[in-house]
């Protein structure tokens, strides 16, 4: 019987001494588990920290921000800014941090985060302005009747894209925004407002524009090395260009008295770059493929010009609205305002369809004498329109109902491909925004 004891309490002893030594190794491995995570939690923390920091340079500052070091937190981060990555005019910040802490296979614990920004693109804005006011000027340099008046977006407004102004919104009612609103100032609210930002509304935040002698200048040199140049300087004569599908009719002036030729839109324009200087363009038409036409004026004769006249319908020959996988697409670029040309044939049930995306560099999109012309139907906008100032189309009643009295009543329809293609060399902001994120 005393030998059994014996046996039972070395027995027992090794089996307390197995499971001590396993909990023993258990402990040792949770501790193990807990550094190595606190230690790669500690280095995501910093990682993502100094992506943000980083971030805000870019976005906050005018001047491209140089790449940088940050110790804290008891560890330590590079940030790397890499220009045109993963494409031109791109830029991807790399945040990547490490502390002196082993994981468990004895190596540094680094964490790695990256932010891919791209500049703000206009094309993709169905509404932008520097601000909300009228700003039309007639070809000859003066002001129209409503020349510096508010424009205000009211019950019935509404804007299907991206919307923006470097000003403040006039608000009254509940006009609609189905996307994202940004603006510099707070908005000025009637007393009635209650506008609808279905994307969310965010301020301040500002978008600046290339300046007008860097954008000729870009669009000229295309246009000249592989696009279509038209310098009418010594005749100040405009020139027209109708689109039919794959050609275009070229008439200088647009009576054609001077030329009336019609060519390959590939042999005019190989890289779809279109530019008149010291002169306007009119267009009209069906277009095929990627096209970008330029106005630009100069001094003296060619101080009021630069400007582009729609004379017609402006579409594309795959219909983007019904196929949004459609390749034509076209930029439109005044170097002063945009005009709907008038045309006293239209009826208040007429339509004038424009698949385009329109920049006015120092006006606005407009119908000429809008105020005065008899009531014209309605202007259909499938793209958006980046201005200067807020351009009236036409004159209402103020209802309710609404009534068209002179020029036309307007809807802007977003094309959702701007928001990643844009037509040849359009104008895009020095401003960057946020494009993907990536945490390692």
């Amino acid at each position: 019987m005393g030998r059994s004891s014996i046996v039972y309490v070395i027995g027992f002893t090794l089996i307390v001494g197995l499971v001590l030594n396993r909990i023993a190794e258990t402990s040792a491995s949770s501790m193990d588990v807990y550094i190595a995570y606190y230690g790669s939690t500690r280095v995501h923390n910093i990682a993502v920290s100094a992506a943000n920091i980083g971030t805000t340079y870019l976005l906050k500052y005018s001047v491209f921000p140089s790449n940088f070091g940050v110790d804290f937190f008891g560890g330590h981060d590079s940030v790397y800014y890499l220009a045109n990555m993963p494409k031109p005019l791109w830029t991807t910040l790399r945040s990547v941090a490490w502390t002196s802490m082993l994981d468990a296979n004895g190596l540094v614990i680094r964490d790695t985060v990256d932010a891919v920004f791209d500049h703000v693109q206009f094309a993709k804005y169905s509404w932008f302005t520097e601000n909300e006011t009228n700003g039309y000027l007639a070809p000859d340099g003066s002001h129209g009747p409503y020349y510096g008046a508010q424009d205000w977006k009211v019950s019935g407004d509404s804007v299907f894209g991206p919307a923006h102004t470097n000003g403040a919104f006039n608000l009254d009612g509940t006009p609609y925004f189905a996307q994202k609103v940004t603006a510099s100032h707070p908005s000025n609210l009637g007393p009635s407002a209650d506008p609808q930002f279905k994307g969310g509304f965010e301020q301040p935040i500002y978008q600046s524009r290339p300046n007008t002698s860097a954008l000729q200048t870009n669009l000229t040199s295309a246009a000249t090395l592989g696009g279509g140049f038209f310098d009418e300087t010594s005749t100040s004569n405009d020139v027209a260009l109708t689109f039919l599908n794959d050609q275009v009719r070229v008439q200088i002036p647009p009576g054609g008295s001077i030329r009336d030729t019609t060519m390959l839109m590939s042999a005019l324009a190989s890289n779809g770059v279109i530019v008149v200087k010291n002169a306007d363009v009119h267009i009209k038409g069906t277009y095929n493929g990627e096209i970008t036409v330029a106005a630009f004026g100069g001094s003296g004769a060619a101080t009021n010009k630069g400007n582009v006249w729609i004379d017609g319908d402006v579409v594309a020959k795959t219909n983007p609205v019904t196929n949004p996988a459609s390749t034509d697409m076209l930029g439109i670029i005044a170097g002063r305002m945009a005009y709907v040309t008038e045309d006293l044939s239209r009826t208040a049930s007429s339509e004038l369809d424009i698949q385009a995306a329109i920049y006015c560099q120092n006006g606005e999109l407009t119908a000429q004498d809008f105020w005065s012309i008899p009531a014209s139907g309605r202007l259909n906008l499938y793209g958006g329109v980046t201005q200067v100032t807020a351009g009236s189309l036409g004159l209402s009643s103020g209802g309710p109902p609404l009534t068209l009295l002179n020029g036309f009543a307007y809807s802007i329809n977003n094309d959702p491909r701007f928001a990643t293609r844009q037509p040849p060399l359009f104008p895009y902001s020095d401003s960057y925004e946020l494009v993907s994120w990536w945490e390692n």
